[in-house]
Parts: structure tokens; sequence; C-alpha cells
């Protein structure tokens, strides 16, 4: 079952509601056996970032409606259309942080869903984090920054702490990341 392909044809895509943040993209596959309909909610591509310092992981405090809390967090966010995710990545840590990250080497991509959510997530990791001057943040978007040592972290993400998935990613490819470089 896991390699077999089967005849398919795909609809045109066809956007059936839209907001500046994202659209809904309706599909139709007909298989020879059955047809599906997808609907694909497209957020555009996120970034995200492991920030590094000092053996500490850079965290941001924001609040999130679906928790109605706040949720420590990677920086970063949504990449517009026109910028790569490394500047749309580096944009996003220096809004939400005032530290602009340098030097980035990639961890993972992901998809959060591979039937309903485009939302090509990319994570790296930079641990030259250099101040940009000036800095004002904005409440409306981060409450708080602070380093964690990595291991506090996983411990937040084991007890339900973290609950972020790009977060959560994160975090863990940087200890596998770590886990690797050590046993070298």
């Amino acid at each position: 079952m896991g390699d077999k392909k089967e005849a398919r044809v795909r609809s045109a895509p066809r956007t059936t509601y839209t907001t500046p943040f994202m659209d809904v993209i309706h599909s139709r596959v007909d298989f020879e056996t059955f047809v599906k309909d997808y609907y694909v909610v497209t957020f555009g591509q996120r970034g995200g970032l492991v920030g590094i310092r000092d053996g500490k992981v850079l965290l941001v405090r924001q609040y999130r409606f679906l928790i109605d809390g706040y949720s420590w967090e990677l920086p970063g966010g949504t990449i517009d259309k026109r910028e790569s995710v490394e500047a749309g990545l580096a944009r996003e840590c220096e809004e939400e942080t005032g530290l602009r990250p340098a030097d980035l080497r990639l961890l993972l991509v992901y998809y959060p869903g591979l039937d309903n959510v485009d939302n090509r997530t990319s994570i790296y990791l930079s641990e030259r984090l250099e101040p940009v001057k000036p800095f004002v943040g904005n409440p409306a978007e981060v409450s708080d920054m602070a380093w964690f040592g990595l291991g506090e972290c996983l411990r937040m993400v084991f007890s339900r702490g973290i609950l972020d998935a790009m977060t959560i990613a994160g975090l863990l490819a940087y200890q596998h990341l770590r886990t690797a470089n050590a046993a070298r």
C-alpha cells in the first residue's frame, strides 16, 4: 500500500474563502475507485529561530487565543512572499526581540499537515544574535523574552508547558543536533 501509485486526476485549485492572513483552497482528486475533496488552509511560509547565546535558548512570550493564555515560543512568524525565508526570519526575530540573527543554519523543514494546512515551516539555528539599535518592542506581539537552558525547555515541552508545534520541533531538532555532534 505504501508506495503504490494510483491513477488520479486533480482539479484546478479554486479559492473558496480569503482573508488578509489566509486562503481556503478547494481541490478535488479523482482516484480510480473514489473521489476525494480537499480543503486546504494556506497561510504561506513560516520561519522559526533556535537562537543560542551562552548555551541558552531564546524564547518569546506571546498571548495565544486557543489556550487563552501566554506561551513561550521560538521567535519567528510568517515570511512575506517577496522575502527569502532567511530574510523574513531575520526580520521577524528583529521585530520580536531587537536581535538580528547571523550565520543562519537550516535545522529542519516541515508541514504541520500534509492534507489540509499549507504552512511550510523552516526552522533555523543561529548562535550569533546581534542587538539592533534602537529597539522598541511591540507589546501587542510579544510580552516578554528570556533565555532558557535547553534542559529546562525540554522539561517544559514534556510537561505540556510548551505546546507550540514549531517550538517543539525546533527544540527537539536542536537537541538531536547537539547529541549527534557529541557522539562524533
